[in-house]
Parts: C-alpha cells; structure tokens; sequence
C-alpha cells in the first residue's frame, strides 16, 4: 500500500524514538522490512509464509499472516507520512503531538501523560518532543492549576493553522493509499482490524485514564 515514487527524497530521521512507530518499526525489522520479493500471486508478507511452512511444516504461520502484514504497512506508512509532512517542516513526531492537541478541543492543551496517551506516539522523551514543538512555536508550556509541579501543554495560534493543515494533507495522502480498495472492502477492513484491536486491547490491559487536564 505504500506509494511508490521513484527516488523520491527521504527527509533526515530524527534522533528521538519513532511513533507509534517505535514498537510497530522493532517489529516489522524481525520481517526483513528491505525485502519486497513477492510469490506470483500473493504479497511480500505471502512469500515469507511460504518459506516458513517449506522450513518449518510443524508450525502455523498464519497469524503472522496477519500481523506481519499489519508491521510492514504500519512501517511503509511512516515513511510515506515522514514524506509529505516534510514540506511543511513536520516529522511524524511533531505532527502527532500538534494534531493530539488540535483534537483535543479548545482550549486545545493537555498535560504531558495525557499527551502521549492520546497520541501515536511512545512514552519514550515526551519532553525532548515538546521542546521541539515548543521551538518552532507551535505550543506552549503553562502550570497545570490541578498539580503545583506540573506542566500543561497549549496549543498556539501558530500551532493550531498547521495541525488543521496537516491533518487534511494528512487524511488525503491516506485516502490516496487507500486507492486501491473499493469503500465496501474499506468498511469491512476497518471492523475488522477495529475487532482485532479490541481484542489484543483487552488481552494486554494498557495503564486506564487519560489524564486529562482542561483549563477553564
């Protein structure tokens, strides 16, 4: 699903651990994420399986099938998203921590753990990431009136016309990706992962609230 524009220039990595992206990027490594060779009717992630159940018939491969299949796009689509974000002086990173906020709704701010709880991104240097967004003036730090040494995170006026930029180019260049799926296989493929999230969800129970702190 990842577009395929010849030489296209990548933008320079950030030395901060990737999105969501950190995990999901390990993971697809374990899958040779370099190699692109397909079977003559299946995909990358096809062939693979193909060499496990030759090398190994006693196991089953097919939820890697899955899941492998799940790392390699999430990984591709990354790189996509590094690429078009960079026009507009975004990385991955900092798109995610403007567009959380944009979400979030007037006053358009939260505190550090609601930050990286809400967004697409790791814990992993939540503060070093708000430092770069601060920089370019995009947020900006105010005390948390619920807790004396804490922080809360704002977005600016500055801030706010770039995440509504970024997230309509963002959508597009999705839609774009999606090209190749008519809506009803779209639909069908949304419940499905939204099911499957559900469950690993519920199987790996994740740290609950949100941590939220709005300003009146």
């Amino acid at each position: 699903m990842s577009r395929q524009t010849p030489q296209r220039p990548k933008p320079k990595k950030q030395p901060a651990a990737r999105a969501t992206a950190a995990g999901a990027t390990e993971a697809s490594q374990t899958i040779a994420p370099s190699s692109t060779k397909t079977t003559a009717t299946g995909d990358s992630i096809e062939a693979l399986l193909s060499e496990w159940r030759r090398e190994r018939p006693d196991l089953d491969p097919s939820p890697f099938g899955i899941f492998g299949r799940i790392w390699r796009l999430s990984a591709g689509l990354l790189s996509d998203a590094e690429y078009w974000l960079a026009p507009i002086g975004l990385t991955f990173e900092s798109f995610s921590v403007i567009v959380t906020l944009r979400r979030a709704g007037a006053p358009f701010e939260l505190n550090p753990t609601a930050l990286y709880r809400e967004s697409l991104l790791s814990s992993g240097a939540i503060t070093n990431r708000i430092d770069r967004v601060e920089a370019q003036g995009l947020v900006k730090r105010l005390p948390d009136p619920n807790d004396r040494r804490g922080t809360i995170v704002r977005l600016t006026p500055k801030g706010r016309a770039l995440a509504d930029r970024a997230i309509k180019l963002h959508f597009e260049s999705l839609a774009q990706s999606l090209s190749g799926l008519e809506q009803p296989d779209r639909d069908l493929l949304a419940r499905l992962l939204g099911k499957l999230l559900l469950s690993v969800e519920h199987n790996r129970p994740l740290e609950r609230g949100t941590g939220r702190s709005r300003r009146k």
